[in-house]
């Protein structure tokens, strides 16, 4: 399935703390017109995706969503996203105007399974009690076959809940919720720097190994992580090939490219950067390091982000290499799938 990401703008009704946004000008909150919206769906049809997503900022402000959705459905999408932090889907009637319009998945954006840690983040009051609502209609939208694509959680790996993923793992099976995909935090905008919200891989890896034990034993989950190199994963992960292919997100993803459409994005970018391929953009701000060299999988890791290594360095990364040879063994590299693009070892990323 070939998937295009459509970004309208960056206007949301939360300000989460670590928001890889940043905070926005004034100027970059004016919204996509409709028209270069709909003339981007149709040239992305025409080039063949099949699979479509709607993200911003929070789109479903998008005073046109319906409209847009709508022609995608038209023209023949198999499937239609939205990425959203969920709390305007707490109302009912929103939703079912959405899903008649042709939304077929739903991605949620929550950071904690704990009312105070959700709104400090979000610094909305209320925002976690609308986002379980929301969530409570997207489950049951989904049970009645109105979500053929499923309802799933993406959920940023941060300080505040590195050492509770299997607390909040338990909160989203109970909502009934079957997909989960923790990213470790992009420690750019807001949050470079931060070592509050940026926890280093040795908290990361044992919380991991909890989570993945309570998966396998308990919920089944479709449970993945993302922007973690290999060898920050547990050992009975890394070693096992099942564990590898179903919680090593990167081998999940689909193939996206990505258009930017609202309107300030559009006057000061090049035309490069208005389209890119998300894959190889994410790689520009990942670096591996000089230990890399060694190690089997070089060719195949995307490394860690630069400004995680900015603030930490790579001391932690020095026994990555014997690490990996021990559960892989010499040969096994070729059983892990390769990253988007090679990278050279020890090149590093350019800065955000």
């Amino acid at each position: 399935m070939r998937n295009v990401d459509v970004n309208i703008g960056k206007a949301c009704n939360l300000r989460c703390r670590f928001c890889s946004n940043g905070d926005p000008l004034p100027e970059e909150l004016r919204w996509a017109d409709p028209a270069v919206v709909e003339a981007e769906v149709r040239m992305r049809r025409r080039e063949g995706a099949d699979s479509i997503g709607f993200l911003g900022g929070e789109p479903t402000l998008y005073p046109h969503l319906e409209r847009i959705v709508r022609t995608a459905r038209e023209l023949g999408f198999a499937r239609i996203a939205l990425c959203t932090n969920g709390t305007r889907l707490a109302d009912p009637g929103l939703l079912d105007r959405l899903l008649d319009a042709g939304v077929t998945r739903v991605a949620v954006s929550i950071h904690s399974h704990t009312r105070s840690v959700e709104d400090h983040i979000t610094r909305r009051p209320g925002s976690f009690e609308r986002k379980v609502a929301a969530l409570r209609n997207l489950v049951a939208a989904e049970r009645q076959g109105r979500l053929p694509d499923g309802v799933s959680l993406n959920t940023v790996l941060h300080g505040r809940n590195v050492e509770r993923l299997d607390r909040f793992v338990r909160f989203a099976a109970g909502l009934g919720v079957t997909g989960v995909r923790f990213n470790f935090i992009r420690p750019c905008r807001l949050a470079e720097g931060n070592r509050t919200w940026v926890p280093r891989f040795s908290l990361v890896t044992p919380s991991l190994l909890r989570v993945v034990r309570l998966n396998e034993s308990l919920f089944r989950l479709a449970l993945n992580f993302g922007d973690i190199p290999y060898c920050k994963y547990p050992r009975a992960v890394l070693r096992d090939p099942g564990l590898r292919r179903r919680y090593v997100g990167e081998g999940w993803d689909l193939a996206t490219d990505v258009s930017v459409t609202w309107r300030h994005q559009r006057k000061t970018m090049s035309a490069r950067a208005a389209r890119f391929n998300w894959q190889r953009r994410r790689l520009e701000f990942k670096s591996l390091v000089p230990a890399c060299r060694a190690c089997l999988l070089r060719d195949r890791c995307e490394g860690a982000w630069q400004k995680y290594l900015d603030l930490y360095g790579d001391r932690e990364f020095a026994a990555g290499p014997a690490f990996v040879e021990a559960c892989l063994g010499r040969g096994g590299a070729g059983e892990v799938a390769p990253a988007a693009v090679r990278r050279r070892a020890g090149a590093r990323a350019p800065r955000s």
